[in-house]
């Protein structure tokens, strides 16, 4: 059997020592990351991964938006933002299932209310799972 905490901590390690970036819900990120284990489902967290740089692409758009784009191009960039945050939470939901319900509640609260800070938090979670996105390719590259 696998220890979930021991691989999450070793895995968080790992990107440490690649990244040299600091996450900044660290705390969030290491319990999704034993929950992922725990479901021994690491695809999950390759689809988090991908999703969140995705996710994270299509914000960068919409921020450098400018009047030479068209209306159309801007309204799909937005739907498709907002269909890529539904899924990502869809999939963080998926993982908390493995939490207690007071950790779930929480991270709920913290990251799926509709209002201004759990989006800036949510978008911050994307962005950590981002950088990690990045370490899952370079470990991708090494193995070939």
């Amino acid at each position: 059997m696998i220890d979930a905490k021991n691989e999450a901590e070793k895995f968080l390690d790992e990107f440490r020592s690649f990244s040299n970036k600091e996450l900044k819900n660290e705390i969030d990120v290491f319990n999704l990351i034993e929950a992922i284990y725990k479901k021994d489902n690491f695809q999950l967290l390759e689809d988090v991964a991908f999703t969140s740089k995705y996710c994270i692409g299509l914000f960068r758009i919409l921020g450098q938006s400018s009047t030479e784009v068209s209306e159309e191009y801007k309204k799909d960039i937005t739907e498709n933002f907002t269909e890529t945050i539904v899924k990502i939470k869809e999939l963080f939901s998926n993982i908390i299932s493995e939490f207690n319900e007071f950790d779930r509640e929480s991270f709920k609260s913290r990251y799926f209310e509709m209002n201004q800070s759990a989006l800036s938090n949510l978008m911050s979670l994307i962005n950590d799972f981002s950088e990690i996105k990045l370490f899952l390719n370079s470990k991708k590259r090494q193995a070939f």
